[in-house]
């Protein structure tokens, strides 16, 4: 358990954030006052430093239920300040297709990652972490051409048949083991990701592989959940069990994805070695 919990009953996590909050206090006003004031749509008022995380964390809500309540005072787009990051917030389609189609060039780069999701975003040089520009540019035309062009996808056809044969298999077997009843979430994912990583590694996997990486991928999502540090980088030092559990979890997925990397060169390197190898992946660009 961590030293501050990032709950609404947390005193700790109150106490705390009242005394960084009156530190740093004259030397927000102090800079303040030195930086030029932007045009950004109204919001909520929030505290000094901290902003809004306290309305967010005392509201007890999910933040699209918390956003959805401030969308009654202050419209379809308006201005959250969390901790050391400022949200602009869109809640109608007409500003999302402005934002995101027609004003498109100029909303495309990311913040800052958190200091948890840059362990996992390879130094931002991967094309769902990479900064807007000429690196991002490239990754993503390569992503195109290589995985979601109509010949790559034709030629990927006999994956998402055998994917399918074994889905239908798993859920025959399934309902057969357990009354008709049947995991379909379960049982969609898999057959989901028995296509994609097959897409990318260029090699049949066997089922405790895939679940195996499913497992994997879903502690690499629970690991980079936001956390208060995230907002707060001050209180960054409170959370040294977490980084270090991070690093961990990082260390495991580089390994187990290795192998099926050094899979895909011995195929390469040796054909017809490997009888399950197809003649292209995402992992040869």
């Amino acid at each position: 358990m961590s030293l501050i919990s990032f709950s609404p009953t947390s005193l700790e996590f109150t106490f705390l954030a009242i005394i960084v909050s009156g530190f740093v206090f004259i030397l927000t006003r102090w800079n303040s006052k030195t930086k030029k004031r932007l045009n950004l749509p109204p919001g909520p008022p929030g505290w000094p430093v901290v902003g809004n995380l306290f309305q967010f964390a005392r509201s007890g809500k999910p933040f699209f239920e918390y956003v959805e309540e401030l969308k009654k005072s202050y419209g379809p787009i308006f201005t959250l300040r969390m901790g050391t990051r400022t949200m602009i917030i869109l809640s109608d389609a007409s500003l999302v297709h402005e934002a995101l189609i027609q004003r498109g060039a100029l909303f495309a780069s990311r913040p800052a990652e958190n200091p948890t999701r840059t362990i996992f975003s390879c130094n931002k040089f991967t094309v769902n972490a990479a900064k807007y520009g000429s690196v991002w540019r490239s990754l993503r035309r390569n992503m195109v051409q290589n995985m979601l062009s109509s010949t790559r996808l034709k030629e990927f056809g006999s994956v998402r048949l055998a994917a399918m044969d074994k889905l239908i298999e798993r859920i025959k077997s399934e309902a057969g083991e357990n009354d008709c009843l049947i995991w379909v979430l379960r049982n969609a994912r898999l057959a989901a990701f028995s296509i994609l990583l097959e897409m990318c590694f260029g090699i049949q996997m066997d089922e405790e592989s895939i679940e195996k990486m499913d497992e994997m991928m879903k502690t690499v999502l629970m690991t980079v959940d936001p956390r208060i540090d995230d907002y707060l980088p001050i209180l960054a030092p409170f959370f040294s069990k977490e980084r270090k559990r991070a690093l961990e979890v990082r260390r495991e997925q580089v390994d187990f994805v290795v192998g099926f990397i050094e899979r895909r060169r011995r195929a390469i390197q040796n054909p017809g070695s490997d009888k399950t190898a197809s003649s292209f992946s995402y992992l040869d660009t």
